[in-house]
């Protein structure tokens, strides 16, 4: 029996688990996946090719799916599987590009922990997702810093400013959003005993808990601090390939895709954390 073998991605932000196969998976081999999704916040893993009856139970094995609020599920069967298409007549922005984000940071406590994709039909040379570490980020803040925005929490709305990525979705599904959703959450939370960053630019409204006259400093501050090509990992699909993150610690976008003569179908699954 083959040993899973863990490489670490560019920029240490995320890892490859190796020398696995999602459709056979033991009790050990998913500690190990969960170990490395807690550890490195984003883990890929190349070349699964589910169907989405496999993609579903692996999604099972890691938290409990949820339906997102903003798009249709699949069917019937699988209500929890989102596709996101991009066509080649195409003009607006790619879904969820142009902002770095952490899915659903607009919702309140019930909101889901992870998100996972994967990619089926992917243009060559474009269709990148873009990985930034909160964790990284955190860590490399100067300390004065740290001390200003111990206390601070953030106001997150689903009408920020990546919420145009989305309109054009809604209208070739048929479906019109729930109002705008919003919440409030600390800007600097704990994952497994390591502080991260939790900042999503493309759904942060404003910043409390802070000096009046430093808010908006430190607003821009952080959302450029997050987008250091330092913390950045530009992940490059290939058909077939699953990336989940923790959108506690990891922020991600679209890159965007232009004259795209092929169509680009995600698999969008966002999963809560189970109880233990």
């Amino acid at each position: 029996m083959t040993n899973i073998s863990i490489t670490n991605s560019k920029n240490n932000v995320g890892a490859y688990i190796n020398n696995i196969d999602l459709k056979n998976l033991d009790h050990g081999k998913v500690d190990e996946i969960k170990k490395a999704l807690n550890k490195f916040g984003v883990i890929f893993i190349k070349e699964q090719n589910l169907d989405p009856e496999s993609y579903q139970n692996f999604a099972k094995f890691i938290g409990q799916p949820v339906v997102y609020p903003r798009l249709k599920g699949l069917d019937e069967k699988f209500p929890f599987i989102n596709v996101i298409e991009r066509k080649p007549d195409d003009k607006n922005l790619s879904f969820g590009s142009s902002w770095l984000h952490q899915d659903t940071s607009y919702l309140a406590d019930d909101r889901p922990r992870y998100t996972m994709l994967m990619g089926i039909e992917i243009p060559n040379g474009q269709g990148n997702t873009i990985f930034s570490s909160g964790f990284n980020a955190y860590e490399k803040l100067p300390n004065e810093i740290k001390d200003k925005i111990k206390d601070a929490t953030g106001i997150f709305s689903s009408a920020g400013p990546i919420s145009v990525t989305r309109l054009e979705r809604e209208k070739e599904m048929g479906i019109k959003s729930s109002e705008s959703m919003e919440a409030e959450h600390p800007i600097v939370k704990t994952v497994n005993g390591k502080k991260t960053l939790y900042v999503s630019p493309g759904h942060l409204m404003k910043i409390k808990n802070v000096k009046e006259e430093e808010a908006d400093y430190l607003k821009n501050y952080l959302i450029e601090h997050v987008n250091k090509q330092e913390f950045i990992f530009s992940y490059e699909w290939s058909k077939g390939d699953i990336c989940l993150w923790d959108n506690l610690s990891i922020l991600h976008m679209a890159s965007e895709i232009k004259n795209c003569k092929r169509i680009m179908p995600v698999s969008y699954t966002h999963l809560r954390a189970h109880e233990t």
